[in-house]
C-alpha cells in the first residue's frame, strides 16, 4: 500500500464541455497547461459522464492528475484512509464526496438546475445529488449572475417557455445579480440559474454532472441530454420555482463569518451550516501565521499572495494561481507569509 501523507500540487486539469470558456483561468493559473475547456477540476476523483465523452477521449477525463502525471483516483484507492481519514472512506466507499472546480465562463450558461440526493437516489442510482456553492474570483465589468425565481411559477409555465425556448422570459423571471471578486453565493438543488460570461469562480460541489436543462439546442445538446434521459415531466419535478425575494435573498448571498481570529491572520467561513452536509469552506487570510488543527482531506486555491504551507512533516512554498489537494494524513496545516487561500472542504459525516 503506498502511503501519502504530503499535499501535492496540482496542475491545470481542464476538462471539455457543453460551454465555451475565457481566459480566466489562463489569468489565475501560475503554470497553465495550454489546454482549452471553461472548467479546471482539481482535486477530483470524480470522471466525467460517458455521454459527454468525446469518441477520441479518455474514460479518466475529469480524474486529476498529479504533476508526475499518477491518477488522483490511483492513489486514493492504494490508500484511502490516508487520503481520506476512515470515517469519510467508510461512509462514501472510497470517495471524497466532493469536486471542486475553476470555472471561467467565455459565454452565458444555460438556464440548469441540478437534482437533490433525493431525487438522484430515486432516479439515478446515485447517493449525490449536486449542490452547489460559488465563490468569485474575478468577474468583468458588467457580469451577471441569475439564481432562483423572483415569484413563484408553475411547472406548465416553466414548460411552456422551454417549449417556445423562451429564454428571455425566463431570465426576466429570475433573480439577477450583479457580481464582482469575493462574493459567495450557495446553489441549493433544483434552484435555476444560468451564469453570465466573464466570470472565473471557484466552485464546490456533489461529485457529480447532473443537470437538467431548460435550454440546450444552442449549446449542441440533445434532448435527451437535457433531461437526463428521463421525461419531461419527471426531469421538470427537479426545479425549485418558488420565489426567492426579501429576507430569503440572504439564502442565495450567505455573509461570510469569521471564525477563528489569530495573531497572524483571520479564519472565516464561506458557507452557512446547511451547506456542511454537502461540502464547506474557509477564506483564510494570513499576514503571518495561520494555524488549522483539524486534519481532513482539503483541495486549497491560492487566491492571493505567497508564503509556506506547512503539514505534520514537511512545508512546501505556494503562491497565487496554485492548487493543492492535501490528505488526511497531513494532519495540521498552518500558512506563513502573506497569502490568502481558499479551503475547501468534502461534506460532514
Amino acid at each position: 500500500m503506498k502511503q501519502v501523507h504530503a499535499p501535492l500540487r496540482m496542475p491545470d486539469n481542464r476538462v471539455p464541455v457543453y460551454y465555451k470558456g475565457g481566459g480566466g483561468i489562463d489569468t489565475f493559473r501560475v503554470e497553465p497547461g495550454g489546454f482549452s475547456g471553461p472548467e479546471d477540476w482539481v482535486g477530483s476523483l470524480t470522471r466525467l459522464p460517458e455521454s459527454m465523452l468525446g469518441a477520441d477521449m479518455s474514460h479518466d477525463v475529469g480524474v486529476s492528475r498529479t504533476l508526475e502525471s499518477e491518477s488522483l483516483r490511483d492513489l486514493v484507492d492504494d490508500d484511502p484512509q490516508g487520503w481520506l481519514g476512515q470515517k469519510l472512506a467508510d461512509h462514501f466507499g472510497g470517495e471524497s464526496g466532493l469536486l471542486v472546480k475553476i470555472l471561467d465562463t467565455g459565454e452565458r450558461l444555460p438556464v440548469h438546475c441540478h437534482p437533490t440526493r433525493s431525487f438522484a437516489a430515486r432516479n439515478l442510482a446515485s447517493v449525490f445529488g449536486k449542490t452547489e456553492g460559488w465563490i468569485i474570483m474575478d468577474a468583468t465589468p458588467g457580469a451577471k449572475v441569475w439564481l432562483g425565481m423572483r415569484e413563484d411559477i408553475d411547472r406548465a409555465t416553466l414548460r411552456r417557455w422551454i417549449e417556445r425556448h423562451d429564454v428571455a422570459a425566463m431570465l426576466s423571471a429570475m433573480n439577477q445579480f450583479d457580481v464582482e471578486s469575493g462574493q459567495v453565493f450557495f446553489v441549493k438543488a433544483g434552484l435555476p440559474h444560468s451564469i453570465g460570461p466573464g466570470v472565473t469562480l471557484t466552485e464546490l460541489q456533489e461529485p457529480t454532472s447532473f443537470s437538467v436543462l431548460a435550454e440546450y439546442e444552442n449549446f449542441g445538446l440533445t434532448e435527451d441530454q437535457a433531461t437526463l434521459g428521463l421525461s419531461w415531466e419527471l426531469a421538470l419535478s427537479c426545479f425549485d420555482l418558488g420565489g426567492y425575494r426579501g429576507d430569503r435573498i440572504s439564502e442565495l448571498l450567505p455573509g461570510r463569518i469569521e471564525s477563528s481570529r489569530q495573531s497572524g491572520g483571520t479564519v472565516f467561513d464561506l458557507f452557512p451550516p446547511e451547506a456542511n452536509t454537502f461540502f464547506s469552506a474557509c477564506l483564510v487570510k494570513c499576514s503571518s501565521r495561520v494555524v488549522l488543527d483539524r486534519p481532513s482531506f482539503a483541495v486549497l486555491v491560492v487566491t492571493e499572495g505567497s508564503g509556506e504551507l506547512s503539514w505534520d512533516g514537511g512545508s512546501e512554498p505556494v503562491q497565487r494561481g496554485e492548487t493543492w489537494v492535501v490528505p488526511f494524513g497531513a494532519g495540521s496545516l498552518s500558512f506563513t507569509g502573506t497569502v490568502e487561500t481558499l479551503v475547501c472542504l468534502p461534506p460532514e459525516v
